[in-house]
């Protein structure tokens, strides 16, 4: 089975196994980061549901077709509008209404239903309604960054797969057959910068964010070698409402840190060598791994500025 999802073969091939046997699930709820790849799996399902071919799916047929270029008109998308912190109960109220209008041209409907973790409790009973009792010929696929916002008897009643983001290798792999045109260079920026997202890694293609990040990376690491703690936490702040550059910014300067520990390596321009002769392998990475947890934790919802002090103080703390 030929699909662009890049990494993530347990969810495919969970997909692949329950098309193969005629047992693809009614409701499916699909978890993980943005750009992950959520929407290409909720495509992927679409597929394999309208596909009439004997395997499934066929990529060609006038079904696969028209869903790859998103204008078959059983598979219809939703999502909280424009301006909205919430996905409305009213737009909910439609998709339930709209579920008993027989398909217009395959054999099933399928509601994609993006961001069902915006429902409030409201909304997501409301939704229940349909998914408990849905029409033979309705399916749904729910995408969701937390499934722990989604009600229990939502969470009952769905097949749950868990996306995962893929290595910075594998998105580079990634990008090289989604963006050939661009450069070895830029596809390394932007993976690092994405942590391996790919669709994070493709909007920062062409952007000036890798250069960016590149650059403060360098200013960065020094000012953490000569202990200018001012200086390093005022870069930092630059990224308070850039998580996706902060994240770059924390993969290149974990990357440094790590090619201290192997090759005394030194950002570029450094007029003093004092301190990077004084820095041990031992310490390199410590500060490393100081920055690989301060990653982990920005892909959570933390203050930014108290995450970026306490990475500031654990490496001053290992550079001693």
């Amino acid at each position: 089975m030929k699909t662009l999802l890049y990494h993530n073969q347990k969810a495919t091939g969970t997909l692949a196994n329950l098309s193969a046997g005629g047992r693809l699930p009614h409701a499916l709820l699909v978890e993980g980061p943005e750009g992950s790849g959520k929407k290409t799996l909720a495509r992927l399902f679409a597929e394999l549901s309208l596909c009439e071919e004997a395997e499934k799916p066929c990529g060609i047929c006038p079904h696969c077709f028209k869903v790859q270029k998103g204008i078959h008109p059983d598979v219809r998308y939703y999502t909280v509008p424009e301006g909205k912190k919430e996905f409305p109960i009213d737009l909910v109220r439609e998709i339930r209404q709209d579920a008993y209008i027989a398909p217009n041209e395959g054999p099933c409907k399928v509601y994609v239903i993006d961001k069902a973790h915006a429902m409030n409790t409201a909304a997501q009973n409301a939704l229940l309604k349909i998914i408990e009792e849905p029409p033979a010929f309705v399916r749904f696929v729910l995408l969701c960054e937390n499934r722990s916002r989604m009600l229990p008897t939502i969470l009952s009643r769905v097949l749950p797969l868990e996306l995962e983001i893929p290595t910075v290798e594998e998105c580079e792999q990634a990008l090289a057959a989604l963006s050939p045109e661009t450069d070895e260079t830029q596809r390394r920026a932007a993976a690092a910068g994405a942590g391996g997202n790919i669709g994070r890694a493709l909007s920062l293609i062409g952007s000036a964010k890798p250069s960016k990040a590149a650059a403060d990376t360098r200013s960065l690491c020094e000012a953490l070698l000569f202990g200018e703690r001012y200086k390093a936490l005022q870069i930092l702040a630059a990224y308070d409402r850039d998580r996706e550059g902060l994240l770059q910014l924390f993969t290149l300067l974990r990357e440094a840190f790590a090619q201290y520990a192997v090759e005394r390596y030194r950002p570029e321009g450094n007029p003093d060598m004092r301190v990077v002769n004084r820095l041990t392998p031992m310490q390199a990475l410590g500060a490393a791994q100081a920055v690989e947890t301060a990653a982990r934790r920005a892909n959570q919802n933390v203050s930014i500025a108290l995450l970026s002090a306490c990475m500031v103080e654990q490496i001053k703390a290992t550079l001693r």
